[in-house]
């Protein structure tokens, strides 16, 4: 393993508190803040379900006595793959088990715990478990600030003055109060003259989808150039029809349309078209911007559409990918995706997510995936965005980024130039946008390597005392990104943090995934009714637009 160095500087972290969705038809049984559907759960089999002749689809009647008992005590519906090889590396699918998980369908209504308790319990199936629900990691706010519109220096973007992540001149003071930190920014204007970005890397941003009739966005998205447009056929095999600008997994369509506008502000964040006059400057000014919408128009995300919409990622030529949401219940099936993008050398970042705990939420805390917290105006740990909330800590975070009140187009008003959004997502965006940068600069550059310079060029030291201590901590990691120094960076990370203690920290991680694994297994053991646990469910899938 490798150990990084740290470079004292002012960090700032913001932290971010979840939205609360809004569900439709909704039941009020729960348990913590878990939330799944009501109207399907998944499932891995122990072997491949046969494919029906008649219909060409996985057939109800699977012919595993102990299975099909259960499907018709339980009146299952539908039954369906989470995920298709289409052009995917058939031998990691595989591998994976991927080709044996799929989705149930049942009537809504039915005491989802139980059941996936009973399928667990047989010995034909390797596991059974809710579809789980996550939401986005950020919140929209609207207010001017007291910079001016006027340009402050390189770039011309008429809003870039906005932009006090990117250059900050102490003039936006944190939520939760104090004065700002001039310099407590990415240090971005330097790095632009190194690098821009490069448009053979496609950085996918799996959110609430983009608009893209900005100015700042048009021409920003990756294009499918294997498919040919709105002609109803799927002409790349990938398994999507008339995907030519991505796809929305939340309602199962080509129309990936932004209709809850987290999404547009992360895709302008990370790519918004520089010195064009207009609007605002996007960290990373050339890469094209993959659209996998797997959130609904109401903040609400199935682990499931999360699942899909990595593999599409992965099979279609994304290096990074972004994902400002998560969700608090641990899921093997999302697991299996991002292990199938880790096993391709993706890189992906996610969200610590906004309440202000040290509680674990996916995919974030899984092994392999790049985790953020978020800095405020003063360079320390957002304790309070501009509408609550705050920046989780933890065992698995990386590093911090700037996430308080981050101007970016507004999805439903481009003309509107003071729409910002507060949270981790906003930081993860930064964070995914750096790492696109540097994969721009040596795109032979591994997801390690990417987090390795990160990580040893993080500014260290320049939070809350009583958080930010010498090295790495739970609440800023190695500390708030520089691209400056990272685009800069040509050494070897240096081990001055003790190995042992590194060690242990890593150890701990394995072994309390390892637990929440044990705790799915004994899900298997028949419970009495008095002792189900019932939770918040919704019926969604695909998602019904108002």
């Amino acid at each position: 393993m490798i150990i990084y160095r740290k470079i004292r500087f002012s960090v700032f972290l913001i932290l971010v508190t979840a939205f609360t969705p809004i569900y439709l038809n909704t039941t009020e049984n729960t348990v913590g803040e878990s939330l799944f559907t009501k109207n399907k759960f998944l499932v891995q089999t122990r072997q491949e379900l046969k494919i029906s002749e008649a219909t060409g689809e996985v057939s109800v009647y699977t012919g595993i006595q102990s299975i099909d008992e259960k499907n018709s005590k339980y009146k299952i519906k539908k039954i369906k793959k989470v995920f298709d090889l289409n052009n995917g590396d058939e031998a990691l699918y595989r591998n994976l088990g991927m080709d044996r998980i799929y989705v149930f369908y049942l009537e809504p209504g039915a005491d989802i715990m139980q059941i996936t308790s009973e399928y667990n319990s047989d010995l034909n199936i390797e596991y059974s478990e809710p579809n789980y629900i996550g939401i986005a990691a950020g919140e929209k706010g609207t207010g001017r600030n007291p910079y001016s519109l006027e340009n402050l220096t390189v770039p011309n973007d008429e809003a870039f003055g906005k932009q006090w992540y990117l250059k900050n001149e102490g003039k936006i003071n944190p939520s939760s109060g104090g004065r700002a930190k001039v310099g407590a920014d990415i240090n971005m204007t330097k790095s632009w003259d190194i690098e821009l970005g490069n448009e053979e890397i496609i950085i996918a941003i799996l959110d609430s989808g983009i608009n893209d009739d900005s100015p700042d966005l048009k021409g920003r998205l990756w294009v499918n150039k294997k498919e040919i447009p709105y002609n109803g056929k799927d002409d790349d095999r990938n398994g999507y029809i008339d995907d030519v600008k991505g796809w929305d997994f939340a309602y199962d369509t080509k129309n990936n349309k932004d209709g809850f506008g987290h999404g547009t502000n992360i895709a302008s964040t990370i790519g918004s078209t520089m010195n064009n006059t207009y609007g605002f400057a996007g960290v990373n000014t050339k890469s094209r911007l993959m659209n996998c919408k797997n959130l609904s128009d109401e903040n609400s995300g199935e682990y499931e559409w999360w699942s899909k919409s990595i593999k599409y990622a992965v099979d279609n030529g994304a290096k990074i990918i972004n994902m400002s949401e998560g969700g608090v219940d641990y899921s093997k099936t999302l697991k299996a995706a991002v292990e199938y993008a880790t096993g391709k050398e993706v890189f992906i970042a996610a969200a610590m997510m906004n309440k202000a705990n040290n509680k674990d939420y996916y995919p974030a805390a899984y092994k392999g995936v790049f985790a953020v917290g978020a800095t405020d105006t003063d360079d320390k740990r957002c304790k309070k965005f501009t509408w609550g909330g705050g920046s989780c800590w933890g065992k698995h975070i990386k590093v911090t980024a700037p996430g308080n009140k981050v101007y970016g187009v507004d999805y439903s008003d481009f003309e509107n130039l003071d729409s910002y959004w507060s949270g981790t997502s906003q930081s993860t965006a930064i964070v995914s946008a750096l790492a696109s940068l540097l994969l721009s600069q040596n795109p032979g550059r591994t997801p390690e390597e990417l987090e390795n310079i990160m990580c040893a060029t993080a500014r260290d030291g320049v939070g809350d005392p009583r958080e930010d201590t010498d090295g790495w901590d739970e609440y800023m990691g190695y500390g708030r990104i520089d691209c400056y120094l990272a685009l800069t960076y040509s050494g070897v990370p240096e081990k001055i943090i003790e190995k042992e203690k590194e060690s242990e920290k890593e150890e701990e991680y394995i072994k309390e995934e390892e637990t929440e694994k044990d705790n799915q297994k004994a899900k298997s053991k028949p419970q009495n009714k008095g002792e189900e646990k019932k939770r918040k469910v919704e019926e969604v899938g695909p998602a019904k637009r108002k």
